[in-house]
């Protein structure tokens, strides 16, 4: 046959034998990969995990090339009588990888989808693997003699307490891994009247900060931040309102320096540093950078001499970031909110009904509180959808049951929901529960590679 005829004649290359078997594999590599199950990467955190101690300059966290010394002290966690956040945390964390692990073998995904049929009217899953990693597996306590405490517990990078070579700290570690979610598990304690329970904590982008500083010019009323769902911030600085505590974390946010109570000036005097440039991925600024320092531009000590220039800033003024970190679903802390409370609910509907004895009442656990809203890293210098939960409170007897003698159930709770953020999941409707997972899915296409960006 002709090929003028409208049809081409097959060709069929002169290989060899070598080139035959290189074919043939590669071509059954592409109808294997086309078999094989979504992977997603996700990295379980267990806040904390060093000590506080003395001297700040040797056993500090938050280096700062500019000072050439660390602005803080390595912040512990909390504790309270035998309890230790470190180790609540850690042993829930394991818990949870392991679970997730088993979603990358067949005899483990059998015993996954036990787990998803606990929470769900449906017989089939979707089959996934869930790739875990794990930031820490051990604390302090575990080498108590050692030079440097703090070295595998930092957040950001620091030098070798020998050499001097910067070391990569927690959140450099996390980018590494690429994790499209990062799970946060935190403890808090509870003051007076407070019945425990659970919390998100969350950061907003760029759009609030930016109207934050707006408000410090007078461009804009400060009631269009205390009429929206940001107000309820963090007061970390007593005697101060939430708005001037929300106007400091700004100053920081843009500048590095906190803002006076009069949320006009800068206070030189405390300094916390430049935190994009103290980990490794793609959005630091170029060597030398601390050059820039005081001159208009990204280092400007003021909001009126201040510029959005820079890898970082035009990260931070990205759709994506918004996405991350401004609406959504739960009406405002973007996916970053909606994986965090999520996982909440999953948690407040699956202990009770793994734990609910027959002819009983489900058992109750401590309301999901108020998030904490801040200028916290986590949420901030990764790409990754942040679900950081302050899961439980130190001194309340009723969480630490949960987190401890009913470990198991809660690491289900929270792997089940992990795999709904991923999947979905149709949950059973249970009317005696104050909380029902939602069970949709994140829109995770959106993020196109966005998660693969982070170096």
């Amino acid at each position: 046959m002709r090929a003028e005829d409208g049809k081409r004649m097959l060709s069929v290359p002169n290989l060899s034998s070598k080139d035959f078997f290189l074919s043939v594999f590669i071509f059954f590599s592409f109808i294997v990969s086309l078999s094989s199950e979504p992977t997603y990467r996700i990295v379980i955190d267990p806040g904390h995990g060093g000590v506080a101690k003395d001297p700040k300059s040797l056993h500090g966290d938050k280096y700062d090339s500019v000072t050439q010394t660390f602005l803080e002290t390595y912040k512990q966690g909390t504790e309270h009588g035998s309890y230790t956040e470190r180790k609540v945390v850690l042993d829930l964390a394991k818990e949870v990888h392991k679970i997730l692990k088993l979603t990358e073998t067949e005899t483990g995904w059998k015993e996954f989808e036990g787990y998803l049929k606990l929470f769900s009217k449906k017989n089939d899953f979707t089959r996934v693997k869930l790739v875990s990693h794990l930031t820490r597996e051990t604390s302090f306590d575990d080498d108590v003699s050692s030079d440097d405490p703090n070295a595998a517990y930092r957040l950001y990078d620091y030098p070798d307490s020998k050499t001097a070579v910067r070391k990569k700290g927690r959140l450099s570690k996390i980018n590494e891994i690429k994790p499209q979610l990062v799970l946060s598990l935190h403890l808090n304690p509870a003051g007076k009247g407070q019945k425990g329970g659970m919390a998100a904590v969350l950061t907003p982008g760029y759009k609030t900060f930016s109207l934050l500083k707006k408000i410090s010019n007078k461009e804009k009323s400060p009631n269009s931040f205390l009429k929206g769902p940001w107000s309820d911030w963090l007061v970390f600085q007593s005697g101060w309102s939430k708005l001037e505590n929300a106007t400091a974390d700004t100053w920081i946010y843009f500048h590095g320096y906190w803002s006076k109570k009069n949320g006009k000036d800068t206070d030189l005097t405390k300094f916390e540093g430049y935190r994009q440039n103290m980990i490794s991925w793609k959005y630091a600024d170029d060597p030398n950078w601390e050059k820039n320092i005081g001159k208009k531009g990204p280092y400007a000590k003021s909001h009126e001499e201040f510029l959005e220039t820079g890898r970082f800033w035009e990260r931070e003024m990205g759709k994506k970031e918004e996405w991350r970190r401004e609406g959504g679903k739960e009406g405002f802390g973007g996916d970053n909110h909606y994986v965090t409370k999520e996982l909440m609910r999953f948690v407040q509907y699956g202990l009770p009904i793994q734990l609910k004895k027959l002819d009983t009442p489900y058992p109750e656990l401590g309301p999901i509180q108020k998030p904490y809203i801040s200028t916290y890293s986590l949420p901030t210098y990764t790409n990754a959808l942040c679900a950081f939960i302050e899961i439980g409170y130190v001194n309340r007897s009723r969480d630490i049951k949960y987190l401890t003698q009913n470990k198991k159930e809660t690491a289900i709770s929270l792997a089940v929901g992990i795999y709904s953020l991923f999947v979905g999941l149709d949950v059973k409707k249970k009317l005696n529960l104050p909380y029902h997972p939602k069970g949709k899915k994140v829109n995770w296409e959106r993020y196109e590679t966005y998660f693969d960006e982070v170096l």
